[in-house]
């Protein structure tokens, strides 16, 4: 790996790890540490509106730093054959992420439940890409 290579995935993972936290900020959706914590169940809390735009704020912040290190990585990558691939490598990640969604939504709709899809997007997104990368390197060996 080159330095900007191994630049960009430290930045991605600290992208991977803000979207872990953001997703335990949201007090009424499904919580994994109301399994581990179940006093934390209890909790009753009505949030104001500005206290829910706050959190709706606060959970783009990773989604934005993601596509800023993307867009950084693509703007420095030399190599326009890289570049290429990891633009595919995107396309395929958005993708998934988007049937990830569709089915999600699906069963969101038939069991009446909330799902934690907030959870899985951005990994889904992060995993589903690399491995498409990976993939698509392959392909050309």
């Amino acid at each position: 790996m080159t330095p900007l290579q191994r630049r960009t995935t430290q930045r991605m993972g600290a992208a991977i790890l803000l979207t872990v936290i953001t997703n335990f900020s949201g007090s009424r959706a499904v919580n994994p540490l109301f399994d581990v914590f179940p006093v934390l169940s209890q909790v009753n809390v009505h949030p104001s509106v500005f206290l829910v735009g706050v959190l709706a704020a606060v959970s783009v912040i990773p989604v934005l730093f993601a596509v800023w290190v993307v867009g950084s990585y693509l703007k420095d990558e030399p190599d326009e054959f890289i570049r290429a691939l990891v633009v595919r490598a995107l396309l395929w990640g958005i993708a998934v992420t988007m049937a990830g969604d569709a089915i999600a939504g699906v069963f969101m709709s038939f069991y009446g439940g909330p799902f934690p899809i907030g959870v899985f997007n951005a990994d889904l997104l992060f995993v589903s890409t690399g491995i498409a990368f990976r993939l698509i390197q392959r392909s050309y060996r």
